[in-house]
C-alpha cells in the first residue's frame, strides 16, 4: 500500500506540473482537481496493471515439437486449470522456438507429454535444472529429461483388465498438505525406477479393488517430479491440492502465493461475493446450523489470516482450507428446497457411480434427493444390454444387462429412467461394425474428403438403424423416456459424401458442378440450403422417433442433451432443437451450459427460455466434471440457484460417477435437495 501511494502521488505531482507549465489558467482553477485525480487514477491503475500483466510467469509448460502435439495442449489447458485456482498462471512456450531467455525467468517448467526432446531442448532444460530450476513432468519421460529426475524408465504397460489403475495411494509425510491419495482412471503408465536414493517413490497405484500394483505412480526428486500418466480430469480437486502441495515443496517460494490464494478463496462461495453477502445469505435462510457453520468459517478465518501474516504459509493454506469448507457448508444449509422440479444427472458410463452395483447408485441417487438418471446405454453402434439391432458393449460382457439392472434399482427407489442413446456417433463399435458402414457408404465424409466415423443422417438405413434400436428399448423396458445425444453433425465440416449430393440434388432440384465447394457454409453459393437441408435431416429422426415412439408407449418421454448456444448450433451442426420444441416432438431439453462463468452461464439460460414454448421444460445442463467445466460443489449449487431463480423446470448435472457421489451429492443433499420432488414436465 505505501508503494501504491508514493506511485501514485508522484504521478499527480508530474501531471500537475506539466498542467501549471502548459495551462496555467486551467490548472490554477478548482475544477480541474477532480479531473486530475480521475487522470492520475486510471494511468496509475493501467500502468500498475501493465506492470503486473508484464511480469513473466514463474512456471513455463512446453509444448513438444512432434508427438501427439494437440493433446499435449489439452492437457495443458487442464494443467493450466488447476494452476489458475490455486494462484498461478503458466507462460505456454513451444518447444520448436524454445530459448534460454524464455526459461530464464522461470522456476518451474512443466512437460506435460513429451515423448522426444530435441538436442537443443534437452540442452537447455539440463541448463534449467542446474541453475536451480524444477521439473514437472507426466507419462511421457525423454531420455534427456529421465537423468535429471535420477530416474529410468523401465517398461510401459497398458491395463489388462478395466479398473487396474484406478487410484493412487500417497505417502509424503515430508510434503505438507498432501491428500492420501487421488482418483484417477488410467488405461496404460510408465513405468520407472529411481536411479539414486535422492529421488522418492511417493505414490502407487491402486486397482478399482483398493489393491496395490506395486507399480509406482509419483517420484519425487531433487530437481523435480514425475507422474506416470497425464492428470486426467477426474476427482480434480483433489489433484489440484496435489499439485499445489507438490508445487510448494520444489519452490518452497510459491508457498506464499499458494496461502494467499487459498485466503482469497474462503468466502468466494456460490453467488455470494464475499463474506458480508454470505452472511446475510445464511442469515437470511434462519437454519441455526447454518450460522453455526458460518462462525465456524470465521473463526478459521481469523487463524488462517494471522498464519499468513506470521509466514506459517502451509498452516495458513490448511486452516483456509478448512475455513472455506465451513463457509461453504453453512451455504449448501442455506438453500431450500422446492417442491416440484426436475432433478436430473446424467450417467456417461452406463454403469452408475458402482459398476456392477446399480442398486447403490440408484440408492445414493435417491437419497440425494435426485429423481430422474439418463443412464448412457448406447450409442450408434454399441449397447450396454443384450441388443438384436447393434453389437453388444464389452460392458455387457462383463457386467450384463446394465439396462435391467438399473431399470431395476431405479423403480426400486424411485427414480424415474430416461435412457440416454447416443445418435451416429460410433465411437465405442467393434471395428468390424464401422468397416461394414463405411463399405457400405454409410458413414461421413469432411469437406476436404475424410472419412467420419459417424453415421450419415441422410441415409435411409441409419435412419432405420436408429430407429429400430431406440423402439426395441421402449418396448422391451420399462423406462420413462429417451434421452437423444449426439442428435446432430460432428460440425460444419461434414457430411459432404457422395450420396449427401445425390439426396441434395434430388431434394431441390439443382444443379451442382461443384461439390462440396458450392454448399460449403460462408462460401458456397448455396451454402444456406444445405445448411437447412442438413437440419432437416436430423429434425427427421427427432420427429419419426416422437411419433413411433408415442406409438409404442403413449407416456414415453422424449428429451435431448443440445448446444446452449442457439441459433449458431443450428449453422453449425444442423441442431434446431427450439423447432423441435415448436413442433411438439420433445417433452424437455438439456442445453448444455458447460462453464465455469456464471455470466455466461446466466446469458445462455435466458436466452434459451426467452425462445422455449412454455409447454416445453428447461433442464440446463451444468457440468460438474466436463472437460471444460470443472466446477467447485458450491458452484455446482450456485447454477442450480442461478437456474431456479431464472425460471427453469429443473436441472441436470453432468456426470454422476464417483466424482460427485461423495462432494456434489452431499452438498445438494443439505439443503437444494433435501426433500425429494417430483419431476415436472
Amino acid at each position: 500500500m505505501f508503494l501504491t501511494r508514493v506511485v501514485s502521488q508522484n504521478l499527480s505531482c508530474a501531471i500537475m506540473r506539466i498542467f501549471q507549465s502548459r495551462c496555467p489558467e486551467i490548472a490554477n482553477r478548482r475544477c480541474c482537481v477532480p479531473i486530475v485525480f480521475f487522470v492520475c487514477v486510471f494511468l496509475w491503475s493501467t500502468s500498475w496493471f501493465n506492470f503486473a500483466a508484464a511480469q513473466p510467469a514463474k512456471i513455463a509448460i512446453v509444448l513438444p515439437a512432434s508427438g501427439d502435439v494437440q493433446y499435449a495442449r489439452t492437457v495443458s489447458k487442464r494443467f493450466n486449470q488447476m494452476l489458475n485456482s490455486i494462484g498461478f498462471t503458466a507462460a505456454v512456450l513451444e518447444e520448436a522456438s524454445l530459448s534460454q531467455a524464455q526459461l530464464k525467468p522461470r522456476r518451474l517448467v512443466i512437460l506435460p507429454l513429451n515423448t522426444v526432446l530435441t538436442a537443443q531442448t534437452a540442452k537447455l532444460l539440463k541448463g534449467f535444472v542446474t541453475g536451480g530450476g524444477k521439473l514437472f513432468v507426466t507419462y511421457s519421460l525423454a531420455d534427456a529429461v529421465a537423468p535429471l529426475l535420477g530416474l529410468r524408465q523401465t517398461d510401459w504397460l497398458k491395463e489388462e483388465a478395466p479398473g487396474q489403475f484406478a487410484a493412487v495411494r500417497l505417502n509424503a509425510p515430508e510434503i505438507p498438505d498432501m491428500p492420501a491419495s487421488i482418483r484417477q482412471a488410467s488405461w496404460n503408465i510408465t513405468v520407472a525406477e529411481p536411479t539414486t536414493p535422492r529421488t522418492k517413490i511417493i505414490g502407487y497405484w491402486h486397482n478399482a479393488m483398493a489393491e496395490s500394483t506395486g507399480l509406482p505412480a509419483l517420484f519425487v526428486g531433487e530437481a523435480g517430479v514425475f507422474f506416470s500418466h497425464i492428470f486426467l480430469p477426474d476427482d480434480i480437486q483433489t489433484k489440484t491440492q496435489l499439485i499445489a502441495a507438490l508445487l510448494g515443496h520444489l519452490v518452497p517460494e510459491f508457498q506464499g502465493t499458494l496461502a494467499k490464494r487459498a485466503i482469497e478463496a474462503m468466502t468466494t462461495v456460490g453467488h455470494t461475493e464475499g463474506l458480508e453477502a454470505l452472511r446475510v445469505f445464511v442469515q437470511q435462510s434462519g437454519i441455526p446450523e447454518a450460522g453455526q457453520a458460518f462462525k465456524t468459517g470465521e473463526l478459521m478465518m481469523a487463524s488462517a489470516h494471522t498464519e499468513y501474516e506470521n509466514k506459517a504459509y502451509n498452516a495458513a493454506i490448511t486452516t483456509a482450507r478448512a475455513s472455506r469448507e465451513a463457509f461453504s457448508k453453512a451455504y449448501f444449509l442455506s438453500h431450500v428446497s422446492l417442491e416440484t422440479e426436475g432433478r436430473a444427472v446424467w450417467n456417461h458410463s452406463g454403469l452408475g457411480a458402482y459398476p456392477g452395483d446399480w442398486d447403490r447408485s440408484a440408492e445414493e441417487l435417491a437419497a440425494a434427493g435426485v429423481n430422474m438418471i439418463l443412464p448412457n446405454m448406447a450409442w450408434a453402434g454399441v449397447a450396454h444390454y443384450p441388443s438384436k439391432v447393434l453389437p453388444q458393449s464389452k460392458t455387457f460382457t462383463q457386467y450384463g444387462d446394465q439396462l435391467a439392472q438399473c431399470v431395476a434399482a431405479a423403480r426400486k427407489h424411485g427414480l424415474e429412467v430416461h435412457v440416454w442413446k447416443i445418435t451416429w456417433n460410433l465411437e465405442g463399435a467393434p471395428k468390424e461394425f464401422v468397416k461394414k458402414m463405411r463399405d457400405a457408404g454409410r458413414t461421413q465424409v469432411s469437406a476436404t474428403g475424410k472419412p467420419i466415423n459417424w453415421l450419415c443422417p441422410s441415409h435411409p438405413k441409419n435412419v432405420l438403424l436408429e430407429l429400430e434400436s431406440i423402439l426395441e428399448i421402449v418396448k422391451n423396458y420399462d423406462v420413462d423416456g429417451i434421452h437423444l445425444d449426439y442428435i446432430r453433425y460432428p460440425g460444419s465440416h461434414a457430411c459432404y459424401c457422395q450420396e449427401c449430393r445425390k439426396r441434395f440434388v434430388l431434394a431441390t432440384r439443382l444443379r451442382i458442378d461443384e461439390w462440396p465447394a458450392s454448399v460449403l457454409p460462408k462460401t458456397g453459393i448455396y451454402g444456406d440450403k444445405y445448411i437447412e437441408w442438413r437440419t432437416q435431416q436430423i429434425t427427421r429422426l427427432v420427429r419419426l422417433l416422437h411419433k413411433r415412439g408415442r406409438e409404442a408407449n403413449p407416456n414415453l418421454k422424449i428429451s435431448t442433451a443440445v448446444f446452449g448456444g442457439y441459433p449458431a448450433c443450428v449453422t453449425s451442426i444442423g441442431q434446431d432443437w427450439i423447432a423441435w420444441a415448436k413442433a411438439g416432438y420433445v417433452d424437455f431439453v438439456c442445453p448444455m451450459n458447460y462453464t465455469e462463468d456464471t455470466n455466461y452461464f446466466t446469458e445462455l439460460l435466458t436466452n434459451q427460455l426467452t425462445l422455449m414454448p412454455k409447454e416445453v421444460a428447461v433442464y440446463p445442463g451444468i457440468g460438474a466434471t466436463a472437460s471444460n467445466s470443472l466446477l467447485t460443489p458450491d458452484a455446482v449449487v450456485e447454477q442450480i440457484y442461478l437456474s431456479r431463480h431464472l425460471g427453469a423446470s429443473g436441472w441436470t448435472i453432468f456426470d454422476y460417477s464417483l466424482d460427485i457421489s461423495g462432494t456434489v451429492l452431499p452438498a445438494l443433499g443439505m439443503g437444494v435437495t433435501k426433500s425429494k420432488a417430483k419431476p415436472s414436465h
